[in-house]
């Protein structure tokens, strides 16, 4: 079994929703393989996550945690209000968190840890490192137009993840030795791709059995074999509106994750490899990606800390 010895390890976890249970996988390995944590910070499901783990809430309990989500779960996290300032006031999720962690408050914690806020009025990055742990990852986790805005210290408070998808800067303020983020932002992928393969498919299967039957018109076979041809890059259908926008989140979310980590860059960053649209019902899937990719980085994190020690022993 390993240990970081002397060497202070960081944890910065990324927002993503379902994708975060990708962060338990991380957790799992570094657990196994004896690797400490002195710091914990996170953006919206991020810092759901870490926040748990800062509070000494079990990996076995996070992770049977995630297992267990299911689509009633789901739907009563997200139950719908008056919508006012959001679909959801937030209180049925409100209610979990307090159900696992009580009244802990951030600055009695097991391990430090911070969250990432972000005030829409102003679009300022507010840092969540005191008082109700509860409190902190509600705001933090708060999608905008789905949770009702959190107020906090005379701020209203949506999802950190606008402003620092992933809060590497804010675990480098707890004077680590070693960085480790964890990357789940989603990034953009062809939005019509999988659909045309879909409707070729299907097209396919049609002209088939169309052209095998000898009292299908010609006219009706022609038909088939132009609308179902191999269209042209230039032909390809348009995206609906949902991928959109979708889409849109993604390009923005992956230029501002850009932009942080040039001027505050991570000593290494996990990229799970997750399957595309995956939802919280599919967690064991997301729990594996992360662990496979936490065992793919240890050779690159025990280098770093072997360099660290040296470094250390020669101060």
């Amino acid at each position: 079994m390993t240990s970081n010895g002397g060497v202070k390890i960081g944890l910065a976890l990324a927002s993503g929703g379902a994708r975060g249970s990708a962060h338990a996988g991380v957790l799992k390995v570094l657990a196994a393989e004896g690797i400490s944590i002195s710091a914990v910070t996170g953006s919206s499901i991020g810092a759901m996550v870490g926040g748990v783990y800062a509070a000494g809430v079990p990996i076995e309990r996070i992770e049977q945690e995630w297992l267990n989500t299911n689509l009633p779960k789901v739907v009563r996290s997200f139950l719908p209000t008056f919508p006012r300032a959001g679909l959801s006031s937030g209180g049925e999720l409100r209610k979990y968190l307090h159900e696992l962690l009580g009244d802990a408050q951030i600055e009695e914690l097991q391990i430090p840890f911070a969250a990432m806020g972000c005030d829409i009025d102003t679009g300022e990055a507010v840092i969540l490192d005191h008082g109700s742990l509860v409190d902190a990852i509600r705001a933090s986790a708060s999608i905008p137009g789905l949770f009702h805005p959190v107020r906090w210290e005379g701020h209203l408070l949506v999802d950190g993840g606008l402003v620092e998808p992933l809060p590497v800067r804010l675990c480098r303020n707890f004077d680590v030795d070693i960085v480790i983020g964890v990357d789940i932002v989603p990034a953009p992928y062809p939005t019509t791709a999988d659909r045309r393969s879909l409707w070729d498919r299907l097209g396919q299967g049609l002209k088939e059995r169309a052209t095998n039957q000898t009292w299908v018109p010609g006219s009706l076979t022609e038909l088939l074999d132009d609308v179902f041809r191999e269209h042209t890059e230039e032909e390809r259908p348009l995206p609906g509106v949902y991928s959109v926008i979708n889409q849109a989140v993604a390009i923005f979310q992956q230029e501002i994750l850009r932009l942080k980590l040039t001027l505050w860059p991570a000593d290494l960053i996990i990229h799970p490899d997750l399957p595309r649209g995956i939802n919280y019902t599919q967690a064991a899937e997301g729990i594996s990606a992360g662990e496979d990719a936490m065992r793919r980085a240890l050779p690159e994190l025990l280098a770093l800390i072997e360099e660290k020690t040296t470094q250390k022993g020669a101060e």
